[in-house]
This record gives structure tokens, sequence and C-alpha cells, in this order.
């Protein structure tokens, strides 16, 4: 897999309040660890949920990625606030072997999960 190291980068996840398009609250859900992702890791990078961001967004590759995140968080990333365009994860076909005898989710599992923010 993608390797996992250098995962320095704090990242503080915000949800929307309840019945609020716009508003999200005040104090952060949770926190986990991430860094940007390399120009190889952007071009392997498959959306689980969400939508494609534009060219400027930002790929983070998360290994303990909180499965409730979903498109429309907010997310503070090297000092700035994100919004969280879609979910996803890495896929390098060849780096798991007998790829073709496992399941999509077994596949899913295997691999660095990420976040594609704008």
């Amino acid at each position: 897999m993608i390797p996992t190291n250098n995962e320095n980068f704090e990242l503080k996840l915000y949800r929307r309040k309840d019945n609020s398009p716009y508003e999200y609250e005040d104090t952060h859900y949770c926190t986990f660890k991430g860094r940007p992702a390399s120009q190889i890791e952007k071009k392997q990078y498959r959306i689980q949920k969400g939508v494609n961001g534009s060219t400027d967004s930002v790929f983070v590759v998360v290994s303990n990625l909180p499965t409730d995140v979903k498109d429309g968080d907010h997310v503070t990333f090297i000092g700035k606030v994100w919004t969280v365009q879609s979910v996803g994860y890495y896929f390098d076909q060849s780096r798991i072997i007998n790829a073709s005898c496992l399941s999509e989710n077994q596949i899913i599992d295997r691999c660095p999960k990420g976040l594609n923010l704008q």
C-alpha cells in the first residue's frame, strides 16, 4: 500500500449543525492525523462519497480516517479551514497481490483512505 508514515499534520473535523445546511458546530467533532498526497497518489484517488473537486483541490492521505466523515463537513488543515469535497481511498493495483480475487470492499479496506478538500 501507499506508505502512511509521516502523517504528522493534525486535522480537526467540524460537523454541520442538525437541520442547518450552512452552520457548523463551534467545537470540533474529532481529531486525526494526515499528510498531503503526492502527485502520483492524486492519480490513484478513487471517490467513495461526494463529488470530484476542482484542480486546486488538496488531497490528504489519512490512515485512521473516521468512518462518519461526510462531504460538506469542515476540516482544519495546515492552518486553514477546508470543505470536504469527497471521501475516498488511494488504489495502487501493483501493490495488492491477487487483487482480482478480492471483492471491492476488501480492496477498499486494504487501501489507505483520503480526503479531497477545497
